[in-house]
């Protein structure tokens, strides 16, 4: 079994300011350096064996802050991890942004399934590159929310920044332990490697509209 602890980086100016963020690579700001020192200050100590991220920088960043604060060995970065692409409302307010465009149908952006999918192929592979091991990720507020909410099956609020959540992997088997710091006791989910999409929110009458904060 492999623990991953999915960290969501800390506040950018874009989250400050209301706008969509996505895979546009967003520098951390003060106030989420400061998110980054006490992210794991109010959970459960854990013995983490190693620290990564996704490859934008405001993920990076802040495992690298957290790494530093609690002598984790940091492992480098895996794209897959990158938050969804909002297509043409990146960098744009999010209120204009869903006026505009209802359902957030933004030309350009990257499928719900899609974000499932990758990020569920990168923790199997993290997996089995790291048995037995706790492993650190930081990601990103949709990322996490939306393959945890595949998972459970239930429709998970937004993930604040600086926030931990934990999932177990093993083998074909998967368990959400906590959600942005709250303990939770969601039954194990099994899904065969084979399957395609592994963990599909339609099946799960999971509304992709629904699952996304107001911004990330």
């Amino acid at each position: 079994m492999t623990l991953f602890g999915l960290v969501r980086h800390g506040q950018t100016e874009y989250n400050r300011q209301g706008l969509f963020q996505g895979s546009s690579d967003v520098p951390l700001n003060e106030t989420g350096r400061e998110q980054a020192h006490v992210a794991l200050d109010t959970v459960p100590p854990v013995d983490w064996d190693l620290a990564m991220s996704s490859s934008l920088s405001r993920a990076e960043e802040t495992a690298r802050i957290i790494a530093e604060d609690h002598d984790i060995p940091v492992a480098g970065t895996e794209p897959r991890l990158v938050e969804i692409d909002w297509g043409a409302a990146e960098g744009n307010p999010v209120a204009e942004m869903e006026e505009r465009y209802p359902g957030r149908a933004f030309p350009g952006r990257e499928t719900t399934q899609s974000v499932v999918d990758r990020a569920a192929e990168a923790l199997e592979d993290l997996a089995e590159q790291h048995p037995g091991k706790n492993v650190l990720v930081v990601a990103h507020g949709t990322l996490i929310r939306l393959l945890l909410s595949g998972v459970t099956g239930e429709h998970l609020p937004s993930i604040p920044n600086g926030t931990l959540s934990l999932i177990e992997v093993e083998g074909e088997t998967w368990r959400v332990r906590m959600v942005a710091g709250d303990e939770v006791e969601f039954p194990a989910v099994t899904v065969p490697r084979d399957r395609s999409p592994r963990f599909a929110l339609d099946d799960l009458h999971l509304r992709p509209q629904g699952l996304e904060p107001a911004r990330d």
